[in-house]
């Protein structure tokens, strides 16, 4: 469970006090899903620089020119790689043909140890399941519609990838993980987080609160592109719900077609079982209060506790 964010300020109509704290609002109220380590990526003059520490948003200063038109950022709760090790913190860098990028992932995959045998992909001491993503694009030798679609259906786990190329071209890969993304038409910008909770929250109280806004419509299989002059074009992967544990949580039933679905993933990974879950909601406890709870393993087998007792008491 990590978090995506970031802005294309495309019409350059922000100030360089609003760019600030939009970044860190978008940094900070992303924390709430991962506090591990928190990074950024953004073209300066032609280059793309990336920026990343093994700290929380909120205890880390990021810095950009005034002119930046697309930031890409991430903050993560660790599932495999140690990020005490910056190399295992996003974003990831990789290199192709055409120059260099970025790319960020908000997921679990599953089979990256087998594609680094099939693929014959280079030894590497990042030790993050995401990385894959990157050396399969550097093995394809370019980041455009047709090779981030053969990526995605390639990997397999839960996902939702974003990818920034030094051209200032953001893509953004769609798979079973959530995603906001807005358009301020007025301001000429976009915005983009991992959930609309935390959009909401980054909104609220900002000079943001002021401007109308458009919630765009992004399925589970799309591939979205937005230039530096904010010009969106779509493209779309074959995507296949019966990855990573979807498969165990249906064998018991459970709708994991709904918005929220990536949760039964997630919790599945920190060992909570279908019945487990069914106890939480009967709890009362809403998607979002369950995915907080397991940045709090304390008081997460505290809620786990009463709800088996209050269960065995026939709730």
């Amino acid at each position: 469970m990590c978090a995506i964010f970031g802005f294309v300020n495309y019409g350059h109509a922000l100030s360089r006090k609003n760019l600030k704290e939009l970044t860190m609002r978008l940094s900070v109220e992303s924390e709430v899903r991962g506090k591990d380590a928190s990074g950024i990526a953004y073209v300066k003059s032609g280059e793309l620089i990336v920026f990343k520490k093994p700290k929380p948003a909120h205890k880390v200063r990021f810095y950009f020119p005034d002119d930046t038109t697309i930031l890409m950022g991430h903050t993560r709760m660790t599932t495999q790689g140690n990020a005490k090790f910056n190399y295992n913190n996003h974003p990831f860098t990789g290199k192709t043909a055409d120059g260099c990028f970025a790319l960020c992932h908000n997921g679990v995959l599953t089979n990256d140890n087998q594609l680094v045998r099939t693929e014959k992909l280079p030894a590497t001491k990042i030790e993050t399941d995401s990385y894959v993503a990157v050396q399969l694009i550097e093995k394809y030798g370019a980041l455009n519609f047709d090779t981030i679609a053969k990526m995605c259906e390639t990997v397999s786990g839960n996902f939702t990838f974003t990818m920034l190329n030094e051209d200032n071209t953001l893509y953004f890969a769609k798979g079973d993980n959530p995603l906001c993304l807005v358009h301020f038409k007025q301001l000429e910008l976009y915005v983009y987080t991992s959930t609309t909770n935390i959009m909401s929250e980054v909104i609220k109280g900002s000079f943001l609160e002021r401007y109308k806004f458009d919630i765009l419509d992004v399925q589970e299989g799309d591939i979205i592109c937005i230039n530096e002059k904010g010009v969106l074009t779509k493209d779309s992967f074959t995507f296949d719900i019966g990855f990573g544990f979807y498969n165990y949580y249906r064998s018991y039933g459970y709708d994991t077609d709904c918005q929220y679905g990536y949760l039964y993933e997630m919790c599945g990974m920190f060992g909570l079982s279908p019945e487990d879950m069914e106890m939480l909601y009967d709890m009362g406890y809403t998607d979002d209060e369950i995915e907080m709870m397991l940045d709090d393993r304390q008081y997460l087998h505290m809620c786990l506790d009463e709800a088996r007792t209050l269960v065995g008491e026939g709730i």
